[in-house]
């Protein structure tokens, strides 16, 4: 059993190929229960160990305070409505006038009509902490395949609706921003399971539609590659775990080219697995 899962150890998840020269966001997206924000705080953690400056950021969704603090992973924290106001106050040169508009039903009623607005006011905020600090990458972990597809599309579909003035310059400087020079990464991340890398695929190609072209395409939880079972026999092990590593390693024969892949890793606790999987994407064992 050993021989047969170091054959299908190739291809191992790494910062290098996650993280280019010029990379300042890198998003990572997928189904959901795939190990998305996992994942995205050991890219932080491990960018962090590298001496470079990081954020991890969950978007609009709550954020697990506890295990950052207790991993030490640099976070903040966006909320629509301050973004908006953020926004807002550059473009009238007021905070105030900026707080009074966002108060009227109107402002309610069109974050409500249309949703797309939020994810742009968002992501906007992003790119701006990025171009104010030439040395900050961004980790953003997208809570859903659905999510990450409405924020790509968001900024091309109020460009068009607006047509042209100062929302259609700002967004023409946020695609400038995340579009070129590979400077955006979206990481899609997939259980091992042929339904659920199809489904991986299927994202890649809906989000390259919406010219997201730098993809890295991971296969997560793989127990043929747990380190756990390096050293036990293929006798010693109960057949139900034999027999999904028999499926997972029919998986990466099919799949070996284009997908980085993470090992699973026996913990009780969510620490443990970042921490196993930072030291995996820095090359450690």
């Amino acid at each position: 059993m050993h021989q047969k899962l170091k054959a299908a150890t190739t291809n191992s998840l790494s910062l290098r190929s996650i993280l280019s020269k010029n990379t300042r966001l890198i998003i990572v997206t997928g189904k959901g229960g795939v190990g998305k924000s996992t994942l995205a705080m050991a890219i932080t953690q491990a960018i962090k160990e590298k001496g470079k400056k990081v954020f991890y950021n969950s978007f609009d969704q709550p954020v697990n305070h506890s295990l950052l603090t207790d991993l030490k992973i640099p976070h903040f924290e966006l909320e629509l409505e301050s973004s908006a106001r953020t926004y807002m106050a550059k473009k009238l040169g007021s905070e105030t006038i900026a707080g009074w508009i966002l108060k009227t039903p109107f402002f309610n009623s069109l974050f409500h009509m249309l949703p797309g607005l939020g994810h742009m006011i968002l992501l906007g905020n992003i790119i701006n902490k990025l171009e104010e600090d030439p040395e900050l990458t961004i980790v953003l972990d997208s809570p859903s395949s659905g999510h990450a597809i409405t924020m790509m599309e968001s900024p091309g579909n109020f460009k068009e609706m607006f047509r042209t003035g100062l929302i259609v310059n700002d967004i023409d400087r946020m695609e400038d921003f995340i579009f070129k020079d590979e400077r955006m990464k979206v990481v899609i991340t997939a259980l091992p399971t042929a339904m659920a890398v199809q489904e991986a695929k299927d994202l890649k190609t809906e989000l390259n539609k919406r010219k997201a072209q730098n993809f890295e395409m991971v296969i997560n939880d793989l127990l043929c590659l747990s380190p756990s079972l390096e050293e036990v026999t293929e006798e010693d092990l109960p057949s139900f775990i034999k027999k999904r590593c028999e499926m997972e390693n029919e998986l990466l024969k099919d799949h070996e080219e284009g997908w980085s892949k993470i090992p699973h890793y026996a913990h009780q606790n969510s620490e443990g697995i970042v921490t196993d999987i930072a030291n995996l994407l820095r090359g450690k064992k």
